[in-house]
């Protein structure tokens, strides 16, 4: 027995629009389940500091960018896992009106003496660039507007540090206890009215960062794969990231025939001598994100 199969002409005109009607449905359910992953582009700021509170009159509250690639893999449609890769700037300011110095050392010719110095209208810039990974968990909701909240740790690789000094004014002098005098001049001594001060490094001996991230904001789409966020963000340091280090002087006195002087950090010298250093940064994330 032989079965037939009819198809009349409107069924014919028909399956081209049911067809496409399929692959659009497949391509849309394609497009949805490929969407797990997620990458983003992203800047933050403005504020990121390294922040101390041994120095007299420190001022540590700078501005600090940051740039960041970001992944994010979705565990559902509302959690997902992220982590990255982030370059984040940090800086520090300390300011001293005066400051005295003295130490016992030697001259050229082998003399000994009380080496005494003041500096007048100190500052002290410093900056360092941190690698930062971060592991963070994401939430979202639903929509074509949604609230995100995120949250995890960051580690931070220094990548670069350094320093630099300045003062309006350094005058010197030497008294000899054994002779009852002092020397305020000459200055090929290393005694007298230096004038302007400038001295700078690139090592502030800082150390592997852990920060505490919160994030919260808005997710915005603006095409099926692609979104932008509006965020408020926090990174606090939760460890110490300054290489503690004791009896630096803020100037050294180098006896040669003619003198000349090395300059410290004051993080590292009298009257600083900071034991603490955390990084602290906030304000404001702009994101692009790309799902696939």
């Amino acid at each position: 027995m032989k079965m037939k199969f009819y198809i009349n002409a409107k069924t014919r005109l028909n399956m081209p629009f049911k067809f496409l009607g399929v692959i659009l449905f497949l391509s849309a359910m394609s497009l949805n389940a490929q969407k797990k992953n997620e990458v983003n582009l992203y800047i933050n700021g403005p504020v990121s500091i390294l922040k101390y509170d041994a120095v007299d009159n420190s001022a540590a509250l700078d501005n600090g960018i940051g740039f960041g690639l970001e992944y994010g893999r979705y565990l559902s449609d509302n959690w997902s896992l992220r982590t990255g890769l982030a370059l984040q700037q940090y800086s520090g300011n300390a300011k001293l009106n005066q400051i005295n110095g003295a130490y016992a050392t030697e001259d050229s010719e082998g003399e000994s003496f009380e080496f005494r110095y003041q500096f007048t209208n100190y500052k002290e810039r410093q900056e360092a660039s941190y690698i930062q990974i971060p592991l963070l968990v994401q939430y979202e909701g639903r929509g074509a507007s949604r609230f995100f909240a995120a949250g995890g740790l960051k580690v931070g690789i220094l990548a670069s540090s350094e320093y630099n000094s300045k003062a309006d004014l350094l005058t010197t002098a030497g008294y000899y206890e054994q002779y009852d005098a002092l020397l305020e001049g000459p200055k090929f001594a290393g005694f007298g009215n230096f004038g302007k001060y400038n001295w700078g490094a690139d090592d502030l001996e800082l150390k592997t960062n852990v920060m505490l991230n919160l994030e919260t904001g808005l997710k915005l789409s603006i095409s099926e794969v692609s979104s932008f966020y509006v965020s408020v963000y926090i990174d606090y340091g939760l460890v110490n990231i300054f290489d503690q280090t004791s009896g630096n002087r803020l100037l050294e006195y180098n006896e040669n025939t003619e003198v000349s002087f090395t300059g410290n950090s004051i993080l590292k010298s009298a009257p600083g001598e900071v034991e603490d250093i955390k990084t602290i940064s906030f304000g404001f994330k702009l994101k692009y994100g790309l799902g696939f």
